[in-house]
C-alpha cells in the first residue's frame, strides 16, 4: 500500500467533513496535520453517532499511515 496516497485520500475526506461542518470551502481551511484534523472533528462531532470511537479511529490511522505521516504537516514540519 502506498502510504502517501492513502494519506492524501484520508486528508481529503477529513478536510471535506470539516469544511461541510463549518459551511466553508476546503480551500478556506488552514493546512492542518492529519492527526489535528481527526482531533478537531472529534471535538466538533464526537457526541454524535457519525464517528467511530476516538481511540479506535486513531489506532487505525496509525496502523495505516504511521506516526510520521499522521503528525507531519504539508511542509514536513512537526
Amino acid at each position: 500500500m502506498n502510504k502517501e496516497l492513502a494519506a492524501q485520500k484520508i486528508r481529503a475526506r477529513l478536510e471535506k467533513r470539516l469544511a461541510n461542518f463549518l459551511g466553508c470551502e476546503v480551500g478556506d481551511l488552514p493546512r492542518l496535520k492529519i492527526g489535528t484534523l481527526v482531533h478537531t472533528l472529534f471535538l466538533l462531532l464526537g457526541d454524535s453517532e457519525e464517528l467511530g470511537g476516538f481511540h479506535t479511529s486513531m489506532s487505525g490511522l496509525m496502523l495505516i499511515l504511521s506516526h510520521e505521516i499522521l503528525w507531519v504537516n504539508c511542509c514536513g514540519n512537526q
